[in-house]
């Protein structure tokens, strides 16, 4: 298993706090798949208007989450930094969005490499509520981005 820390992704893609949302890659294969997870703390500012009262994580935000653990993968696999690389979305389809992600839970996450050419891939995500065994489907989508270098 190989696992990278927060700091170690902020040196692969360019996301920071509040809109990086990966905490950690809990394991991935060069050029197939990635994990990773996220724990939605409560005091994430995107609560105060989504939605007043009953709190919860956008799905746009869970889709990003999908494409911030693809761009890791990627750069990992290539050998790319945030000085290095860029990644731009180019579509999002079949995105599916089954349980909800309220604050205080843990966002699992799971991107699998489909096809890539001339520097764009398309990847299929998963995303879950918890962990382990109990985790429930909370998302999923296909979707494509473009490797811009800088």
């Amino acid at each position: 298993m190989t696992t990278l820390s927060r700091t170690e992704i902020e040196k692969l893609i360019p996301h920071r706090k509040p809109i990086l949302l990966l905490d950690e890659v809990t394991d991935w294969q060069s050029d197939t798949w990635l994990e990773a997870r996220h724990f939605v703390a409560a005091d994430n500012p995107h609560f105060n208007g989504h939605f007043p009262g009953n709190p919860l994580l956008p799905g746009v935000l869970i889709v990003e989450a999908m494409a911030q653990a693809a761009a890791v993968l990627i750069s990992l696999t290539r050998n790319l930094n945030s000085d290095k690389a860029l990644y731009l979305f180019t579509g999002i389809e079949e995105a599916r969005f089954k349980n909800q992600l309220l604050p205080d839970n843990m966002l699992t996450l799971r991107v699998e490499k489909q096809r890539e050419k001339l520097d764009i891939f398309r990847f299929s995500g998963t995303a879950y509520v918890g962990e382990g065994e109990t985790r429930q489907l909370a998302a999923s989508a296909t979707f494509s981005a473009k490797l811009v270098r800088k």
